[in-house]
């Protein structure tokens, strides 16, 4: 069982593992790993998406259920989330090269939408790795989709660089599909608590 001192734990307060994650962004101690995405009609591999891995130096590779809360509450998730997003647009233009025609997904956090200069990212990462923008897909966890205009002209802006968007976990909020309508969204991926008791 918990004690209190651990129940009330919080990566904010974990400096140690904040100070470690600094130095695993120094030491670019991250990696992708690349999970299928398959047509359940067809059987046919449509794409991939891209899971952030940590490769610790004394624990090995550390899945992010361990840091990414730690990551985002300490703002380091906008320089990952950078390095993710060249990453994997190298990666799928390397791909593309050897004639491999397929999606490959990133998650994007709360704070790189907030960030003005995100669509600019996106186009600059496409234009240097020459990936095909209709081949980029932006995940979004349906919580980081809440907010008023501006999230709104966000998405538009990054609608403009060719790229797809997804929410990720979708249905778990009451007022889910009034909320989708308003938005510029091509793929929904419904959350598995919702389609975890259908055939």
């Amino acid at each position: 069982m918990a004690t209190d001192a651990e129940s009330h734990a919080s990566p904010l307060t974990d400096l140690a593992l904040v100070d470690e994650l600094k130095r695993a962004v120094a030491e670019r101690q991250f990696l992708l790993l690349y999970q299928p995405t398959i047509d359940l009609q067809s059987g046919a591999f449509v794409g991939v998406e891209a899971l952030l891995r940590w490769r610790h130096p004394a624990k090995g590779v550390i899945s992010p259920d361990e840091f990414l809360a730690a990551l985002e509450a300490s703002g380091l998730i906008t320089e990952v989330g950078s390095w993710v997003l060249s990453t994997a647009c190298r990666q799928g233009a390397d791909w593309y090269a050897r004639g491999h025609r397929f999606s490959v997904s990133i998650n994007v956090s709360r704070q790189q939408l907030a960030q003005a200069t995100l669509p600019r990212e996106v186009a600059l990462a496409l234009a240097e790795s020459t990936f095909d923008p209709g081949h980029l897909v932006l995940e979004f966890s349906e919580h980081t989709l809440t907010g008023g205009p501006e999230l709104r002209a966000s998405l538009d802006h990054l609608k403009e660089t060719g790229v797809r968007l997804a929410i990720d976990d979708f249905g778990m909020d009451p007022g889910s599909v009034s909320f989708l309508e308003a938005l510029p969204i091509d793929i929904v991926k419904i959350d598995r608590a919702v389609v975890s008791d259908l055939s």
